[in-house]
């Protein structure tokens, strides 16, 4: 490989171009992050916004995927200052005045919080979610694999037999209220499955809004929904810090106005200013 084709551009220092640019730099390449802002991180990022000495996230704030991510896992991130905090409560949503249906990693406190709300509503979760989160590794290599996915259901096939990995498929295909209508006789409990729903890009009438309500629930449970100690931007930190142990460099201010392409073939970016 010529020290050209050795290089490696990669524009935007938010967590997927930041893990790309880890990813490429492992492999041996030279790798040099462009950001036009003036911090790195994207949507991954702390500011003073108030009083002296609080950091506040400006965009994202908790990160259960990124606890469960298995490219942060392989990553020496608590070594860059990476520390994940976790809440007594991961999220809760409010019902009334005096009620509230609560998401624990506990699947029992769950239960006692959505039976609270409806009695006999917990038990009905705990049936549907525990077997997932006793086999979560599957479930979450299913959800984030490519195409065509073979390993995750593979994974579910030995866990559940191909009657259970075909249900697994119908979740990923109906919509959040047919799914909250099977679960749940309360309406608490649906409003409390609708909330993370409404975190994904389908509304909860749509098809495919049943995975990414019943997926962030299930992460809270695996892998509960954290925050970096000291903000989000720790996180974009510490991928940075990993980056620069590796040889990569990281350049701010410095919006990409072009990509250069020659003969069919990506050969340079041009950035403001030169």
């Amino acid at each position: 490989m010529s020290p050209r084709e050795r290089r490696a551009i990669v524009v935007g220092s938010g967590p997927n171009g930041l893990a790309a640019a880890i990813t490429l730099a492992e492999g041996g390449r030279d790798v040099t992050v462009l950001e036009a802002a003036p911090n790195v991180g994207g949507g991954v990022a702390s500011e003073a916004l108030t009083l002296p000495g609080f950091e506040h996230d400006v965009f994202s704030a908790v990160y259960p995927a990124g606890a469960a991510s298995p490219v942060f896992a392989r990553m020496p991130l608590e070594r860059h200052g990476l520390k994940w905090i976790h809440p007594e409560v991961c999220v809760a949503h409010v019902l009334g005045e005096d009620r509230a249906g609560a998401l624990y990693r506990s699947v029992d406190r769950t239960v006692d919080s959505l039976d609270a709300v409806h009695p006999g509503d917990g038990a009905r979760w705990a049936a549907f979610a525990q077997p997932y989160v006793d086999h979560f590794d599957s479930i979450r290599d299913t959800v984030l694999s490519g195409f065509p996915p073979v390993r995750g259901p593979l994974g579910l096939v030995r866990a559940f037999g191909v009657s259970g990995a075909l249900e697994f498929t119908r979740l990923l295909l109906m919509p959040a209220m047919s799914l909250a209508d099977e679960l749940f006789e309360g309406p608490g409990a649906k409003a409390w499955l609708y909330g993370s729903a409404m975190h994904g890009d389908v509304p909860p009438t749509g098809a495919g809004s049943a995975i990414a309500a019943a997926y962030l629930q299930l992460l809270g449970h695996a892998v509960g929904w954290p925050s970096p100690e000291g903000g989000s931007g720790r996180l974009a930190g510490a991928l940075t810090g990993y980056l620069r142990e590796l040889g990569g460099t990281v350049r701010t201010e410095a919006p990409v106005t072009r990509v250069v392409v020659e003969r069919g073939r990506v050969a340079g970016v041009e950035i403001a200013g030169g």
